[in-house]
């Protein structure tokens, strides 16, 4: 049973198909679709004044306040922040275990080693490991990428994000006012902090200037930069209505995923998306906040580095780039800068489990039965 992902030319990464690597991942999920409308038997309640909005809180992450239009679904985010929570942790401690491969020749890596380092080349730039500048750029990179996860990590345990999460665009009105390029400039209603943002259609913020429905999730940060704010979209919901989760895939066995493809069981999970928006939260990370760059020139035309094929397309590009030793993140390499690149780092490198370099040579390929060497 293996998986493989990768692009062309690359070392690719094959799942070793034990039950072992799963056990921790079972006692996460319960193996079945999510049902939003749940409740819990604590809540915390919270009016901004008299007559005002009424807020909750998913369970002991208090910082989070969830608006009215998220009522019943406590108990689904502090489950899915939970699980994100332990998704981060594992993927920093893969960490060390990439640096210290690094110092090996590929032939001495064990295979979970080899896992780690291949997952991180396909994300970061693909480097010679026989080349020791090249090998200590790539050190250089893991370092920032590690400071970044680190944070993350204590974010998420330690209750430090401060959000306002909308489960619909409702709240978000139009001012009035247009940006330079026409753009309508849309105010948060009810929070004078909340800054505003822009959008093609002025009548739903979640629409594009057709009406299609393709945005999931949105985040957006304070003028004082004291909290952030997520606007989750009907598309979202829609999604992930009566569907896995990506713990609930974690758990199953690996013959009922024949088929699925990296980014099938990743993309578009509550996890997946959540994962990627709180790497936008500018109030929380500051300067090591995550954008979302373009593949290509960064021409506006140029299509946002979403998906694994764009993403290791992404760093492809940039794997050439040096990260100078002891500066802050090189912005000029696109991946330690891009959201969609972090998210399937730390949803990768806890998924994939155990790993082995495969002879075969897929941009995204899908898990199929195979008899391993």
């Amino acid at each position: 049973m293996v998986m493989v992902f990768g692009p062309p030319g690359r070392a690719l990464l094959v799942i070793i198909g034990h039950l072992l690597f799963f056990s921790d991942i079972l006692q996460l999920a319960q193996g079945l679709p999510f049902d939003f409308n749940q409740t819990t038997s604590s809540i915390d309640l919270e009016k901004r004044a008299p007559g005002g909005r009424t807020w909750t809180s998913p369970g002991k992450y208090t910082n989070i306040r969830l608006a009215d239009s998220c009522a019943g679904k406590e108990k689904f985010f502090e489950t899915t922040f939970d699980d994100m929570s332990k998704m981060v942790s594992d993927a920093k401690k893969t960490i060390p275990t990439i640096e210290k491969a690094l110092n090996k020749d590929r032939k001495k890596m064990l295979p979970t080693e080899k896992s780690y380092v291949d997952i991180y080349q396909s994300l970061y730039g693909m480097f010679d490991l026989k080349k020791k500048a090249k090998v200590d750029n790539a050190k250089r990179k893991l370092q920032i990428l590690s400071d970044f996860v680190g944070k993350y990590d204590q974010g998420l345990s330690r209750n430090q994000f401060h959000f306002d999460i909308y489960c619909d665009g409702t709240d978000w009105q139009d001012s009035g006012k247009k940006s330079k390029d026409g753009d309508a400039i849309m105010v948060l209603q009810g929070d004078p902090l909340a800054h505003p943002t822009l959008t093609e259609n002025p009548t739903d913020i979640c629409l594009e200037a057709n009406g299609d429905k393709e945005t999931l999730a949105f985040v957006t940060t304070s003028t004082n930069k004291s909290k952030d704010y997520m606007t989750i979209c009907p598309k979202a919901w829609n999604e992930w209505q009566g569907k896995d989760t990506l713990a609930t895939k974690q758990s199953k066995a690996l013959k009922s995923l024949l088929g699925e493809t990296i980014d099938d069981l990743v993309n578009e999970t509550p996890e997946s998306v959540l994962l990627h928006e709180l790497t936008h939260a500018q109030a929380f990370f500051g300067a090591s906040v995550l954008d979302d760059r373009k593949v290509g020139q960064e021409d506006p035309d140029d299509d946002d580095a979403y998906e694994w094929d764009l993403l290791t397309k992404l760093a492809d590009e940039d794997k050439d780039v040096a990260q100078p030793k002891g500066a802050a993140r090189n912005k000029d390499i696109r991946p330690l800068d891009n959201a969609d690149t972090s998210m399937f780092f730390l949803s990768g490198e806890r998924y994939c489990g155990p790993l082995k370099p495969s002879p075969d040579r897929w941009t995204n390929a899908a898990i199929h039965s195979r008899s391993l060497p």
